[in-house]
């Protein structure tokens, strides 16, 4: 019974095999631990706090500098709006950066103001 588990629980195949919610749960932990510098870079950006929702990652690249030194850049993106869920409504993508620091550093934002038939609801899992 030993050896089977054993045999079973070092499978190469199941520690390669992430499920959807494993990549959902990894996404959340990113947001998370992003969610300040977030709040930064929206607020350089835009001159003034701005409240947002459905966050979402859209790439994470490592970057190689040399073979003792690797960051990372992280892509997000995310729809601000004003007070209740108000006009105006933009999609913002961020590009945030861990080269040289411990904190995430936005290296490059985007924004596109949005139209009313563009306006989605955030999609809950």
């Amino acid at each position: 019974m030993i050896a089977c588990l054993t045999l079973f629980s070092s499978s190469p195949v199941q520690a390669e095999t992430a499920t959807k919610k494993d990549v959902q749960l990894r996404d959340d932990v990113i947001l998370n631990l992003l969610f300040s510098s977030i709040d930064k870079a929206l607020e350089k950006h835009f001159g003034k706090p701005k409240q947002y929702y459905c966050p979402k990652i859209l790439q994470i690249k490592e970057k190689v500098e040399h073979e003792t030194y690797r960051y990372f850049n992280v892509t997000v993106q995310l729809t601000t709006f004003e007070d209740a869920h108000d006009f105006p409504y933009d999609l913002v993508t961020i590009t945030f950066s861990n080269k040289y620091t411990l904190e995430w550093q936005a290296i490059d934002v985007k924004n596109r103001r949005l139209k009313q038939n563009e306006i989605t609801e955030c999609i809950h899992r």
